[in-house]
């Protein structure tokens, strides 16, 4: 004999401020047998909206005419905070009532003259069905957007999103005319890291460095691998001395930190780091290569050290 699958408990909240109305709703979702349904009712706004602060609510049958704020717009800010899936219901339905409920973020629709227990169950099989693949397209969506975003070792910016937020940066830096400075971090040596003690402990490695950046920059500094060993740390509405005293502080602390082989021997590492403060006009490719050429000036002078190189502007008053 086959055992019948049962279905999961669903929280249903009813919006109506017709309480003979919300009867007969009931009394049909009542009589579905196959699946354990918990049901809500809500008659007016402060009822609705406690009903949706208090947790879960897996499916709202909204009635269109509702006092002080209409279904619509109920249905308008459920969907657009993803809370549940919503099926309309009105009295009085028409073609433009229907293709602006599914317009709102609505995934169902029926009219109560013609509400019975088979049509509310098929209503609420198939809105559940496409609430779950809309949130499935949207989770999927959510990780496309995030796999072209964010470095997967670090969960830093990649290169590109760390390239387009340095160009986002300097266009509002040309129109607000305030500083910034840009970092790029090097670690030093760290091809013996991989050599000595493998790629996996190399890998690791830069994940405590990406972790240990993130930790000791502010919310609003922008960080972001630039390639292998490679960070960058974008430091919006700093100068220069107070982008040093960062640098600084960061070199510090990653030097001290402990870093362990895969059979827990420890091992110290130390980065370089090439600073450049933007400065008016000056567009990525120029502020980058300033940054990069303080680097190698940084690992010429025996590494483990922050450098500075001052733009033109700058330089031609010292």
């Amino acid at each position: 004999m086959t055992q019948k699958i049962k279905q999961p408990l669903i929280k249903i909240l009813i919006c109506d401020d017709d309480p003979a109305d919300r009867k007969l709703v009931r009394t049909y979702l009542q009589r579905i047998t196959d699946r354990e349904i918990v049901l809500l009712e809500a008659g007016h706004t402060e009822e609705i909206q406690n009903a949706l602060d208090k947790g879960r609510i897996d499916l709202v049958l909204m009635d269109n005419q509702m006092p002080g704020k209409s279904g619509m717009v109920w249905l308008a800010e459920i969907a657009k905070k993803q809370l549940a899936p919503v099926v309309m219901l009105t009295g009085s339905g028409t073609e433009e009532i229907v293709a602006q409920a599914f317009q709102e973020g609505a995934v169902g629709y029926l009219p109560k003259g013609s509400l019975s227990r088979e049509k509310l169950k098929n209503i609420i099989d198939v809105a559940l069905d496409k609430w779950t693949r809309l949130q499935q397209a949207m989770a999927d969506k959510e990780k496309l957007e995030r796999l072209a975003t964010f470095d997967s070792l670090t969960g830093l910016y990649n290169r590109r999103a760390i390239l387009s937020k340095l160009y986002e940066l300097i266009n509002l830096a040309n129109r607000y005319k305030e500083d910034f400075s840009l970092s790029m971090l090097d670690i030093d040596h760290f091809k013996r890291v991989n050599d000595s003690y493998g790629h996996l402990t190399g890998d690791e490695v830069l994940e405590k460095i990406a972790t240990s950046i993130r930790r000791n920059v502010r919310d609003t500094d922008i960080v972001g691998r630039y390639g292998g060993e490679e960070f960058i740390i974008i430091l919006p509405k700093t100068n220069l001395s107070s982008s040093w005293v960062v640098a600084e502080r960061l070199r510090t602390i990653i030097e001290k930190a402990e870093m362990k082989d895969s059979a827990g021997n420890l091992f110290a590492i130390t980065v370089s780091q090439g600073l450049a403060g933007w400065e008016r006009g000056e567009d990525t490719y120029s502020l980058i290569s300033r940054a990069d050429e303080a680097l190698y000036k940084a690992k010429e002078k025996g590494r483990n050290r922050v450098q500075i190189l001052l733009g033109p502007s700058l330089r031609d008053k010292i």
